[in-house]
């Protein structure tokens, strides 16, 4: 149906809003809804905030902000490029039976999270159960498709996605909160769940039912496509096997929509399920599916039977050998399965097939919509009669059929979308049903709806509310207009027993509607009435429709402020001499007030002296008045006097002196002085460079008080201007900043090259951007000095680098250090490639010597210059001193050893060794060995020429010295063996200690620990 103004199935987007309730603030992408019957409420999610409407009048209750903190979307905004996917949004709203108790989840900046709280007060969060993860149960990502079901048990049935481990997603479908374990499906297998799009989660019987879709291969020849699921869980179901959270009882089947053509020899299958509504009463299933997108526009509705639907699921299972096989039947036993709480083990299957081979046909033929989209359904019952609504989503329009003789008949469509807003921005999320007062919540991306399921006053005349064939309205008689049928009532049962589809070739006369609710309005003149309005239905021209007669506004009660009659005729004066009165009178009755108007304001009564006559035995006692004195004010009412004396005997004239009269009452005109204050800055919402100041208007007014003239100073505007940078250039103003009219920039540029040249002093850099409208606030172009390519060029050196970490400290290194490098950029540079910078003192130093812990780079004294030079002098003299011990101590051994070895190689006294025990010796010119003999101690056999046996070696002091001619130890041994107390001496010979000897014919290495010991006789020297 086209969107004709003339067909009365027709209503508008304005004329819908003049009936509808709407909650629309700052928030945004509304979603999740709990109807909460038991307080009267509406709890919705959205955008880091969730929310409590009065379902009555829809007034909010509670408006509770539930953000992510800093440090979850900093790291968020650090991992993925999607910015305002690192918010919070609510996707999970369900009320626990038991207690009461509402589980909110949201996704929590790609960190899902859920809380329990009061669903009377959202900030009051469950103690003993603060923080609980959300994955499995909320969305990571506000895109993805999910759903889920609190059933009664206190357990969550979830159907959503995890957030992607190594680019792959997680769809499952998990069960939670259960006293057993946490179940899930299995992860990462195609054959479970292959890209599904998640619909809805039913409660029926012993089961769990989940309706989704996703892309399968079932036919060859056709390839993968996408077809509708439905997959069933058990509730007692306790996992494959003991430490398993996979499902024992998963199973899925297909699910057909189509409709029969050429005769049912063929038929056109609607493949894309969309929306489920499950009707408890009939125990149906109503599912909507649409063709996809990138073919033809269409829809159909189906409806399935609950019995049929278990029936199916008895079926064989099917399988594949893999991802791209065809499913063929599986050859595992068919095992029956239970569903029953407290199971025993026995009847425990493992993992296997999950796609049974029946599919699930409808019970009735197919409702066909052509041209439309369905996002989603509801149905409602009137007695016999089933209502479906229908919202589309390439119109976005509610749509209200009937069904009868399983055809549908339209009896409303409904304009649901703004005007002004473009439909890529404006979707219907979630959409509920409320059967005890017959509405229909809708959440959206910028608002929550509330919506009656009829406008029964639009229908002026009997005849018109009986044509229109909605079941929600009906005539009243007593009433004489068309009002909401309500299920108590029994007209209906009378008046709408025969129900068709409605008939539009009816005469509609334009017709008024109910007159609205009293309200207060303003007349032209200030006062204030009570009024009431009506609208005019507008008539069918086609079927030559009248318009309506009489007025569209009723007024009454109008505020009458009283007003002064005339004054009456002054009375008349009495003709007796002396002092006299007259007076005249006046009422407030012109008119009179009324409706809470304002009395008059005023004296009703006014009096002043009668002329005085004198009488004739006085008129010698009294002068004549003086003239009347000038009046004490020009304006705003002064006094004026004049006087007279007693001329005989003053102390006795009884009559007055003195009169006193009112002058110049007119009031005093108002004197006004308008002052600016100065421009002073203000905050800057804006944050783009410029500069907001604001200055206020002020005007002293001076009138009349108490006789004195008195300033009244009052401010009574503020006025804003933005400008440049610069302060006071192009400057624009305005009474309010959310008045300001200035268009965007473009982004800054890029910094262009330095002009004329890096190496020329004054060298400027600029960037430039562009206004996009015809006027912007600020410069269009800046300029800075090229100072970092001044450096650059003049020292022919690169930048340097950033400071590096401090070192670590080490038993070689006293100090931790930091540093920088630069490069040189040309052939010839001058000063260093590297910075080093202290950190600190290491500990161990600062143990060893505190005083240093005092030195720092920034304080360097004298007194610490001459410490350190004193601590290093003496540490100098001690090891100097060490030295020289060590070296003279070394030179004596060498000189007894060298001595002693040219003794014996003069002697005819041989040294004699053991066939098993060599004296061993090494030269640093061996080769056979890796060692040299002043790094090991082991010996080197000497060659003799006479092999004795003898295990000591002998020595004849004087023998010794006449063999050798004073050439071999006469001197030094021979002085040192007198200085030997016994006869006999053992002396161990190191060989590190003893020159290198020639290398013998043939060497025997012995143990690294061997030692030489020599036994001299003294008896033998």
């Amino acid at each position: 149906m086209a969107d004709d103004p003339s067909d009365f199935r027709f209503v508008s987007y304005n004329e819908m809003l003049r009936h509808a309730q709407i909650y629309q603030e700052n928030d945004d992408n509304f979603d999740a809804i709990t109807i909460d019957r038991q307080r009267d409420q509406i709890i919705i999610g959205a955008k880091n905030t969730i929310i409590r409407l009065s379902i009555d009048n829809f007034h909010l209750l509670e408006k509770f902000k539930w953000e992510s903190s800093t440090n979850e979307i900093n790291l968020c905004r650090s991992q993925i490029q999607s910015f305002n996917q690192c918010e919070n949004y609510i996707r999970v709203l369900a009320l626990r039976s038991h207690d009461q108790l509402l589980l909110t989840c949201g996704t929590n900046s790609y960190r899902p999270i859920c809380m329990w709280r009061r669903p009377d007060s959202l900030s009051t969060i469950i103690s003993n159960e603060n923080l609980i993860s959300g994955d499995g149960k909320s969305p990571y990502n506000s895109y993805f498709p999910s759903t889920y079901e609190l059933i009664d048990s206190g357990e969550l049935y979830s159907a959503t996605s995890n957030e992607p481990v190594f680019g792959v997603n997680d769809p499952l479908i998990q069960r939670s909160f259960s006293q057993g374990k946490q179940l899930r499906t299995q992860q990462h297998d195609s054959n479970w769940l292959r890209n599904p799009y998640f619909i809805q989660i039913l409660n029926i019987g012993s089961y769990v039912y989940t309706f989704f879709r996703e892309v399968a291969l079932e036919h060859l020849s056709c390839g993968t496509t996408v077809y509708s699921r439905v997959a069933r869980v058990c509730k007692y179901d306790d996992g494959t096997m003991k430490f398993s959270d996979t499902f024992r009882t998963f199973s899925k089947l297909r699910l057909l929509c189509s409709k029969k053509i050429h005769n049912d020899i063929s038929s056109f299958d609607y493949n894309e399920l969309q929306s489920i509504f499950f009707d408890r009463t009939s125990n149906l299933i109503y599912g909507a599916f649409n063709l996809p997108k990138s073919g033809l526009s269409g829809s159909a509705i189906c409806i399935y039977k609950v019995d049929e639907l278990q029936r199916v699921f008895t079926s064989p299972y099917l399988t594949q050998k893999s991802n791209e096989s065809y499913w063929l039947p599986s050859t595992l036993k068919q095992e029956s399965e239970k569903c029953e709480p407290n199971q025993s083990n026995e009847n425990r299957i493992s993992s296997g097939p999950v796609l049974r081979s029946g599919v699930l046909h409808s019970s009735y033929d197919a409702l066909i919509l052509d041209n439309i989209r369905i996002e989603h359904l509801l149905i409602d019952h009137i007695n016999d009669i089933t209502i479906l609504f229908v919202i589309t989503y390439n119109s976005l329009t509610l749509r209200k059929y009937l069904l009868i003789n399983n055809q549908l008949c339209l009896i409303e469509h409904i304009q649901l979308k703004p005007i002004n807003i473009p439909e890529n921005q404006w979707k219907i999320n979630k959409a509920e049903f409320i059967s005890q007062t017959n509405e229909i919540i809708m959440t959206t991306t910028i608002s929550v709806l509330k919506l009656s399921v009829a406008r029964c006053h639009r229908f002026n005349t009997s005849n018109l509310c009986l044509s229109a064939m909605d079941p929600y309205c009906t005539w009243d008689n007593n009433q004489q207009r068309c009002i909401l049928y309500t299920k108590s009532s029994s007209t209906f049962s009378s008046s709408r027993s025969l129900l068709t589809c409605p008939m539009l070739n009816t005469t509609i006369d334009g017709g008024w509607t109910s007159w609205s609710s009293w309200f207060i309005c303003e007349q032209i003149t200030g006062e204030k009435c009570q009024c009431r309005t009506r609208t005019c239905t507008q008539p069918t021209p086609q079927f030559n429709g009248r318009l309506c007669q009489g007025s569209n506004v009723e007024i009454t009660r109008c505020e009458v402020h009283g007003g002064w009659s005339s004054w009456s005729e002054w009375s008349i004066c009495p003709k007796t001499c002396g002092k006299s009165f007259r007076s005249r009178t006046r009422t407030c009755t012109n008119p009179e007030p009324k409706n809470n108007g304002r009395l008059c304001i005023g004296t009703e009564r006014e009096e002043e002296l009668c002329p005085e006559i004198i009488c004739s035995d006085q008129s010698l006692r009294l002068s004549s008045w003086t003239d009347w004195d000038t009046c004490s004010k020009t304006c705003g009412g002064g006094i004026q006097k004049r006087r007279r004396t007693c001329l005989i005997n003053e102390d006795k004239c009884s009559e007055c002196l003195e009169e006193i009269r009112l002058c110049n009452e007119l009031p005093c005109p108002i004197q006004q002085v308008t002052v600016w204050s100065d421009w002073t800055p203000t905050i800057n919402p804006i944050n783009d460079g410029l500069i907001i100041e604001k200055r206020t208007r002020f005007q002293c007014t001076i009138g009349s008080s108490s006789g004195q003239q008195l300033p009244d100073i009052k401010s009574d505007t503020v006025m804003y201007r933005v400008c440049n940078n610069q302060g006071g250039i192009d400057c624009q103003e305005t009474d309010s900043l959310d008045n300001l009219n200035f268009d965007d920039w473009t982004p800054w540029s890029d910094w262009s090259d330095c002009y004329p040249a890096c190496d020329i002093s004054g060298s400027v850099e600029t960037r430039r951007r562009t206004c996009l409208g015809k006027r912007c606030l600020g410069n269009n172009i800046e300029k800075r000095e090229c100072l970092t390519c001044m450096s650059l060029k003049s020292s022919n050196w690169s930048c340097w680098t950033d400071w590096s970490e401090c070192s670590l400290c080490t038993s070689t290194r006293l100090r931790s250090i930091k540093y920088r490098t630069r490069t040189c950029l040309t052939n010839f540079c001058q000063g260093e490639t590297r910075e080093e910078r202290l950190c600190s003192t290491c500990p161990l130093l600062l143990k060893t010597f505190p005083l240093i812990d005092s030195i720092n780079d920034n304080r360097f004294t004298l007194i610490h210059m001459i410490l350190v030079c004193l601590i290093s002098f003496l540490f100098g003299c001690l090891l100097m001193f060490c030295i020289i011990i060590i070296c003279r101590y070394r030179r004596h051994r060498r000189h007894l050893c060298h001595s002693h070895y040219r003794h014996r190689q003069t002697s005819n006294t041989f040294l004699h060794t053991d066939d098993r025990d060599y004296f061993q010796a090494s030269t640093s010119n061996s080769s056979s060995s890796p060692h040299t003999a002043q790094d090991s101690d082991t010996f080197t056999t000497l060659s003799n020429t006479n092999n004795h046996t003898n295990k000591f070696r002998s020595f004849d002091s004087s023998s010794s010295s006449t063999t050798n001619g004073g050439t071999g130890v006469s001197g030094g041994v021979s002085a040192f063996l007198k200085e030997i107390p016994s006869r006999k001496l053992n002396m161990y010979i190191n060989p590190r200690d003893m020159p290198p000897l020639p290398p013998a014919a043939t060497l025997k290495r012995t143990s690294l620990m061997s030692s030489m010991k020599t036994n001299l006789d003294a008896d033998d020297l």
